[in-house]
């Protein structure tokens, strides 16, 4: 679901909607699933340009993925839907601006662990130790780690807390590239993947699965094609009213419930219990790997 809390930010989606043959790409998607840009030139009698031109501002929208699939004819490029609904909140007032205070968190930077095989880690250079061996991760090369991926359990960071005495802090946003952990890979391949904060829970992000139609745009020419590629990018917003994953509520965690306060520890786990309900592991990609070429970002919005 795409949430506006704010009208004035769709603008790049309603741009995308005015057009009569958008429209019809949306539904055509919603008809068949999935289809190549091919069908879509086809069906619309216009130009293979044009309907690139009309994908990427679906795409640019957060309407429609894209991914690409090998077959007979060569590489194609498949579209399918990225949303069920869009929910525009012409009441909620969007939150003053205040100060923003940012802290970048490499994934190798992890202070407690407990992960099960499938399990690994890896800097922009090489595997560190051994594949699906839980004790790699205790190594000391873990630091300068890049991606990092296990089948079940949690790793554990600590925000650093540059925060000031005064600080009134409004806000925690934190975002972070994610994907599923299949033995080898799969596109689909559901994982509950779980946050929390000093213990609280924050929410659970629903992974599809683990991606390698094409190599992450980061990502080392030397990484194992058979491996995951690239995730989603994961957005966690911790308000005065509750947590929000990707603009949609999904629990009552309130900033005021973490006690965020200078010189305390800040800790985020990030974990795949055993007990979810999807069981599929996670990937975590940070500098170096996947499309996004950073760590794990954490924002702290302060009045």
């Amino acid at each position: 679901m795409i949430y506006l809390k704010d009208f004035k930010q769709g603008r790049i989606l309603y741009e995308a909607l005015d057009s009569e043959v958008r429209l019809g790409i949306l539904d055509e998607l919603l008809q068949n699933g999935e289809l190549n840009l091919a069908y879509f030139a086809k069906r619309f009698d216009v130009s293979n340009g044009a309907i690139t031109a009309h994908i990427k501002k679906l795409h640019a929208a957060g309407l429609i993925d894209i991914s690409t699939s090998s077959g007979i004819r060569g590489t194609q490029k498949i579209c399918s839907l990225a949303t069920d609904k869009v929910v525009i909140d012409f009441v909620a007032r969007p939150a003053e601006e205040g100060r923003a205070e940012s802290v970048h968190i490499d994934v190798g930077h992890y202070v407690d662990y407990d992960v099960l095989p499938t399990c690994g880690l890896a800097t922009g250079e090489h595997v560190v130790g051994r594949f699906d061996d839980p004790a790699c991760f205790s190594y000391s090369e873990r630091f300068r780690a890049g991606i990092l991926w296990f089948a079940s359990g949690y790793v554990e960071y600590l925000i650093p807390n540059h925060l000031a005495e005064d600080a009134d802090v409004r806000e925690l946003q934190l975002s972070m590239e994610l994907a599923s952990e299949a033995p080898g890979y799969a596109a689909y391949y559901p994982s509950d993947i779980s946050f929390f904060i000093n213990g609280k829970p924050l929410g659970v992000y629903h992974s599809k699965g683990e991606y390698n139609d094409r190599a992450g745009t980061a990502s080392p020419p030397w990484w194992y094609g058979n491996l995951g590629q690239y995730g989603k990018k994961v957005v966690l917003t911790v308000g005065e009213d509750g947590t929000y994953l990707g603009g949609v509520r999904v629990s009552e965690t309130r900033i005021a419930d973490l006690g965020l306060m200078a010189g305390e520890q800040i800790r985020l786990r990030i974990a795949v219990p055993e007990t979810a309900e999807h069981c599929g592991g996670v990937t975590i990609f940070g500098k170096g790997f996947g499309d996004y070429d950073e760590g794990i970002v954490c924002n702290f919005i302060c009045k």
